[in-house]
């Protein structure tokens, strides 16, 4: 398990104390008959403004119950990622509003092909987990946006899938759609392959939509993370630590809710807390605050012993160049090094509004590449060579005829893909840019990679489904 970057157990506890304080102090502003009457007949008391505050032992009584680990499935009902604190898995992000156009390299609005050529570009890289949407679509009907992307998102990758939605009918006609799939409720509540994410307002504001959707998750049996964006300076306080004080205490509110629900619901805890530039007032997505954030829920997940959910590969710069690259690959290593669990936005750029599918081929290499760096020290007597030393140095030799190099060189460096260019010197006349080589990589790949397909007659029952929204 990856150790904690910033909290000790003394510093978690502390944390946890302050959150504490948060929900039995100022509460959750809440709108919503059913979860106010749950959240009342287990403890909590309503305050004269009407704020439910919850007290410490209905949070303890939660975590007590929380499930430490969610088995995820593959569209196909095949054990795939095992969500649990300290493993980490990689996904894209989600509703970008603008895509790059493939043909002409501009900007334009996102449409529903975007969603089929990146979740199938990303069905095809292993350094990608899980799948998001990494569009939304103009070309759609306004009102049935998140199934058709959800239903997009399914036909074209087998992994699992992390859905964004707004509404109530959204998780409803997604819960269907997946049902589909699964062949029914019942195995798809057995063996899950999409977790929802949901979101509260912050500060502390559980509005009547993300609340019906909450609960709605919970009896159905869909795993769901409940991530406030208490981003510092303007949903949170302008501290780092402030802001994940409230986002625990809001990710907090959401367990016990659920879990008052159904007692088996499968939650991921935390939230997204980024820094509010002060000169644009937007959301950073390649701040450093962002990923040190990303380090303290992961910290706070071991605490919990819950999965954390996390942010990393993600850029606020235009294009895909060296800023890019930089920011991306920082948080990358930080979630690697602090455990965070489902680590997703990886491949955004400009501020998580647009995707560049070039980006997810970087962001694959880098992913790798990080991994590679930080895998555990092997001191096996076949790695530690001291025979292999004593041989070569005896012939006064070299090592690059040694049987124990040809036959460990491949797994003991870091092999580059074969579209990135190491040429000598003396030919860099005919190396080509990064960004030329990338794009040439989605070309290659969209055309080889072909995902699975979805049965035919699931694909007409869920077209037909759509059809009738």
């Amino acid at each position: 398990m990856a150790r904690s970057l910033f909290f000790s157990p003394q510093k978690a506890t502390k944390i946890h104390k302050s959150a504490l304080t948060v929900l039995e102090k100022t509460g959750v502003k809440l709108d919503h008959e059913e979860a106010e009457a749950l959240f009342l007949m287990a403890g909590a008391t309503k305050d004269d403004e009407g704020r439910i505050l919850i007290p410490k032992h209905m949070v303890a009584e939660a975590l007590e119950k929380a499930h430490p680990e969610i088995q995820m499935y593959n569209r196909d009902g095949v054990k795939s990622i095992r969500v649990i604190n300290g493993k980490t898995y990689f996904g894209p992000g989600s509703d970008a509003l603008y895509n790059i156009d493939r043909d002409s390299s501009e900007r334009r609005n996102s449409s529903l092909s975007d969603v089929a050529n990146n979740v199938s570009l990303a069905d095809g890289l292993d350094g990608f987990d899980f799948i998001m949407s990494m569009a939304l679509p103009q070309d759609v009907d306004h009102h049935k946006i998140y199934p058709t992307v959800f239903a997009e998102m399914v036909k074209n990758t087998t992994k699992p899938i992390v859905t964004t939605l707004t509404t109530f009918e959204d998780i409803k006609s997604i819960h269907k759609i997946a049902s589909i799939v699964a062949g029914g409720e019942e195995q798809l509540k057995a063996k899950p392959f999409f977790l929802a994410y949901l979101e509260p307002i912050s500060p502390l504001k559980m509005d009547r939509s993300s609340t019906e959707r909450l609960l709605y998750c919970a009896e159905a049996g869909i795993p769901m993370m409940f991530a406030a964006g208490a981003n510092s300076g303007s949903g949170a306080p302008i501290t780092p630590e402030g802001g994940v004080v409230q986002g625990t205490a809001e990710s907090l509110a959401g367990l016990v809710l659920a879990l008052l629900k159904n007692e088996d619901t499968k939650f991921v805890y935390g939230a997204n807390t980024s820094s509010v530039d002060m000169k644009s007032m937007l959301v950073c997505y390649g701040a450093p605050e962002w990923y040190k954030t990303v380090a303290m829920y992961a910290d706070m997940g071991k605490y919990y012993n819950l999965p954390s959910w996390g942010t990393a590969g993600c850029s606020d710069a235009f294009f895909v160049n060296a800023q890019a690259a930089m920011e991306a690959y920082e948080g990358i290593l930080f979630a690697l090094q602090s455990g965070s669990t489902l680590v997703h936005d990886v491949g955004y750029l400009a501020h998580g509004e647009l995707y560049d599918a070039r980006m997810l081929i970087l962001s694959d290499l880098m992913i790798d590449r990080a991994r590679h760096i930080l895998k555990s020290a092997d001191l096996s007597e076949n790695n530690l060579a001291v025979d292999v030393i004593d041989e070569v140095a005896r012939r006064d030799d070299l090592y690059l005829a040694h049987p124990h190099t040809v036959e460990r060189f491949r797994e003991a460096l870091w092999m580059p893909p074969s579209f990135i260019e190491r040429r000598k010197t003396e030919e860099r006349e005919h190396s080509s840019e990064l960004t030329e080589l990338l794009s040439e990589e989605v070309g290659r790949l969209l055309n080889n990679h072909k995902p699975k397909e979805l049965p035919e007659g699931k694909v007409q029952q869920i077209d037909q489904y759509l059809e009738a929204l």
